[in-house]
């Protein structure tokens, strides 16, 4: 049984003060996503996903020196690699680069698999990436680009499948 509440029966007086200031308070924002806070007086985060990964450790090379470390020696061998390439005499690339290719296809250095099919070595861009490339010049290909397109040309398949071994070696027209 509910009872209707009648505004008559409470008394109410509004007082009105000139030197009243409405005072606006700041809107508080989410430390996580920057989005705004709203609720209680003290609460922090907008969700309960802000607050998980806020505590969370991060796993980025900015805030790890081991994490920054291994990818400045991954990117300094693929670098290396590409300069060997590059120093290798034209009519000579070619057998480097089978040579480079067998070598990853054994499974041994799991390091050189991932160079040659790493995503940033195969789509560099063109301006913000240029210490990826030999010699600093986007005319010279990366160790990747340049493995990915001998294993266009010869094995018609993806650098990836070929460098982890998913696919067989092409076909040479030698009959046994």
């Amino acid at each position: 049984m509910e009872m209707a509440i009648d505004r008559e029966d409470f008394d109410f007086e509004v007082i009105e003060d000139e030197h009243f200031k409405l005072v606006r308070t700041t809107e508080r924002l989410c430390p996580q996503c920057n989005s705004p806070v709203v609720g209680r007086p003290n609460k922090i985060f907008c969700t309960s996903n802000c607050r998980k990964k806020h505590s969370e450790p991060t796993r980025n090379s900015y805030s790890s020196p081991t994490k920054r470390r291994e990818n400045r020696e991954f990117f300094d061998r693929a670098l290396r690699l590409g300069e060997e390439l590059y120093a290798v005499l034209p009519n000579q690339r070619l057998g480097f680069m089978k040579d480079l290719i067998d070598h990853a296809r054994l499974g041994e250095d799991c390091q050189l698999q991932d160079i040659l099919s790493n995503y940033k070595l195969l789509h560099p861009h063109p301006y913000h990436d240029t210490h990826l490339f030999p010699k600093h010049s986007r005319s010279y290909c990366t160790i990747a680009q340049a493995t990915s397109n001998y294993c266009k040309r010869f094995w018609h398949a993806e650098v990836r499948l070929v460098v982890y071994n998913k696919v067989g070696y092409p076909y040479s027209g030698v009959v046994k």
